[in-house]
């Protein structure tokens, strides 16, 4: 019993995220002598483990960004996007062989996610290739450009979507073990990049040798 009590005790982050917030402060002078990307990794070992960083803050405040679609939202859009172009070209009554082109059909818009980017992408394609006759056909350059960007934000919102719900699944035991040992590995080489990088400066060097005596949990 005590053995499973200790493999599921809560892991000891507190030098890891010591040593990450000295990382990200000093980068300029400590990152050159750490492996590359072992700042960024730590902190994604330390959201494995169950305390993220805390983001960086901006140098001046900046309006807050407008957040990204989801994905029900970037469908709608591009789908809406599609049917009013189908529409417009339908309206001009062009060849069968042009309808088939921009992937006008009798069945109507399509609404499903694979066939509203297959569609938008015939658009795009074929307006894109054949500008003069898009707009004959009432399509003008910045519809194409509108289309092109709702179905990058679906592209980006399914991505996202997935991440998330891989994110959701708790770490296995195995990944969270692995994420452990490079937290230590990580802030050890932190802690003597940052010792080499301030040997002269006596109060940074301290705050980095103070990682020292944190390394166990």
């Amino acid at each position: 019993m005590a053995k499973k009590a200790s493999k599921s005790a809560v892991v000891d982050t507190s030098a890891g995220s010591k040593a990450y917030a000295l990382a990200v402060q000093y980068r300029a002078q400590v990152e050159p002598r750490l492996p590359q990307g072992m700042i960024e990794t730590l902190g994604e070992d330390l959201t494995t483990l169950g305390t993220p960083p805390a983001p960086a803050q901006a140098a001046a405040p900046t309006a807050p960004a407008a957040p990204a679609p989801t994905l029900e939202q970037a469908l709608a859009t591009a789908g809406s996007l599609v049917s009013a172009i189908h529409e417009a070209i339908a309206g001009a009554k062009p060849k069968p062989d042009v309808r088939k082109a921009y992937g006008v059909s009798s069945r109507g818009a399509p609404t499903e996610l694979k066939a509203v980017l297959d569609a938008g992408e015939k658009i795009v394609a074929r307006a894109t290739a054949n500008p003069a006759e898009a707009l004959v056909l009432g399509v003008l350059p910045g519809d194409v450009t509108t289309l092109s960007g709702a179905l990058t934000a679906v592209t980006e919102a399914e991505a996202a979507a997935k991440a998330k719900g891989a994110a959701s699944g708790a770490a296995t035991a195995k990944a969270k073990k692995a994420a452990e040992v490079r937290m230590h590995e990580a802030t050890a080489r932190i802690t003597g990049a940052g010792v080499l990088a301030f040997a002269l400066s006596a109060g940074v060097r301290a705050e980095f040798e103070g990682l020292r005596g944190k390394k166990k949990g």
